[in-house]
């Protein structure tokens, strides 16, 4: 059975990072799509996406689960692309 976003959260909480590994596998090509479509080049949006990723590690202790992980990591890689640009 395959584990939900919160669940994997809950384990990345507590230092198991291949449950933050399959997050990225899990989110990692809307995240690049995103990037890619606000930044139009390949480069930049693999930068952005792979800072975006550091950054939800980083703040995962903050994450509340008030809205679902995609779209706080939605604004998050959103937010980079703003800076970046």
């Amino acid at each position: 059975m395959q584990k939900t976003d919160d669940d994997l959260i809950r384990l990345a909480l507590n230092r198991d990072t291949d449950a933050f590994n399959e997050l990225v596998i899990r989110w990692e090509k809307m995240v690049y799509a995103l990037a890619y479509r606000v930044l139009g080049n390949k480069e930049d949006a693999h930068d952005v996406c792979q800072e975006a990723f550091i950054r939800a590690y980083g703040g995962l202790k903050n994450f509340k689960g008030q809205s679902k992980f995609s779209s706080w990591l939605y604004r998050i890689t959103l937010n980079l692309c703003h800076d970046w640009l």
